[in-house]
């Protein structure tokens, strides 16, 4: 038998038992699940927005919805802290708010081309020059969560958006792309850094519209930063000089039909030819957790066969509430569990520390009646007995 043909013989074999080893790896894995275990109140009648939680401190960043920008500090048994408003006056930094939390022992708030930070009373201590296009722009409504970082004992915050559409996208443009801005929170220095290698769905010649801005998690307390982008299947995972370290690959979920764009072809005007398609393939939207063990959230598109013109308005928003959610649970670099459903409105949207997040949804869709306080769950992750 040629010798070649030995090669190749051997090459598939090998390639199909790695496949199936690490089908039955997944396959043996324990299945889990999210136990309401907690709940976190407060004695207030206007709605919150919860942008972020300091495990140590055990304290929550809120703001009212609205154009007021009225900011709280809320301890875990729903005592105001600290209470001010930031939208004007010269404490302020604005209405525009793309991201807020806790850097350390301090609060940065990154808003339109520039990078505030407060103490835990809410008093405006510095501020530092940040350069950023963005598509969007929020009145104190952050689109993701913030995310810090511990490097040589100092506070970093991960500041950069990656939003923008361009009017034509470089086909070297995720081979040039540095995923990181980290923002030293006491001298404004910017440290850039962090590609994605080949295994990225992103380094294969194609562009998948609305599904390339990435999802961050990181926190003081976490050995690594992590990242996922929505069209993608990887967990990259980079240490302190970001440098790649580790990647974890997740098993996407059905309906999963993605639209791309030949790379060469990727540019504004091409995205509105697929934007009727891009509901039909799953995204990974968010990221929570504490340390090294997080959960990585995943919504699979809607059903392909549903997706028909001259649907109403309710049949459209039916359509959009029939994407199933999943979270994926990730400890110390590898996932340890199958992915877990989740039916209830809303999102586990912070890591609490311990495998206990919050589940944050309007609160007309958490309570059957009416409450006059406002309350929001705490679930444990474990495995199902």
């Amino acid at each position: 038998m040629n010798y070649r043909y030995l090669l190749f013989l051997a090459f598939l074999f090998s390639g199909v038992f790695s496949c199936s080893s690490s089908r039955e790896e997944l396959n043996e894995q324990p299945e889990m699940e999210f136990v309401l275990v907690d709940s976190l109140v407060f004695d207030e009648l206007q709605t919150l927005r919860i942008l972020d939680y300091h495990p140590v401190k055990e304290i929550f960043l809120m703001v009212t919805q609205g154009l007021e920008g009225r900011y709280f500090i809320v301890n875990k048994n729903g005592e105001v802290l600290a209470e001010e408003i930031l939208s004007e006056g010269p404490n302020a930094f604005g209405m525009v708010l793309h991201r807020a939390g806790f850097v350390g022992d301090e609060l940065m708030f990154v808003s339109d081309q520039e990078i505030f930070i407060y103490d835990l009373a809410l008093q405006r201590q510095r501020n530092f020059s940040f350069e950023q296009e963005t598509m969007v722009r929020m009145i104190h409504a952050p689109l993701d969560n913030f995310n810090s970082f511990n490097i040589d004992n100092v506070p970093h915050g991960i500041a950069n958006l990656s939003d923008r559409l361009l009017d034509k996208y470089p086909l070297e443009y995720f081979d040039t792309l540095n995923y990181f801005h980290l923002v030293n929170s006491v001298t404004g220095e910017v440290v850039k850094g962090g590609k994605i290698d080949e295994s990225s769905i992103f380094k294969q010649n194609y562009f998948y519209p609305r599904k390339d801005k990435p999802i961050f998690f990181s926190d003081m307390h976490s050995g690594v930063l992590s990242l996922i982008l929505p069209a993608d299947s990887i967990v990259f995972q980079f240490d302190k000089n970001l440098g790649l370290a580790n990647k974890i690959k997740l098993e996407r979920q059905e309906p999963d039909q993605l639209a791309r764009i030949p790379m060469e072809e990727a540019g504004r005007q091409e995205f509105g030819a697929v934007g009727k398609d891009i509901s039909l393939g799953g995204s990974f939207t968010h990221i929570a957790g504490h340390g090294d063990g997080f959960i990585v959230e995943y919504k699979t598109g809607i059903d392909p066969e549903k997706n028909r013109s001259g649907l109403s308005r309710e049949d459209l928003e039916a359509n959009m509430a029939s994407r199933k959610t999943f979270y994926f649970p990730i400890k110390d670099g590898q996932q340890i569990g199958k992915a877990v459903p989740w039916e209830k409105p809303g999102i586990l949207k912070l890591g609490l520390g311990n495998g206990r997040y919050l589940h944050y949804a309007d609160q007309a869709d958490i309570h059957k009646e009416e409450k006059d306080y406002q309350c929001y769950y705490i679930y444990e992750l474990r495995e199902k007995p």
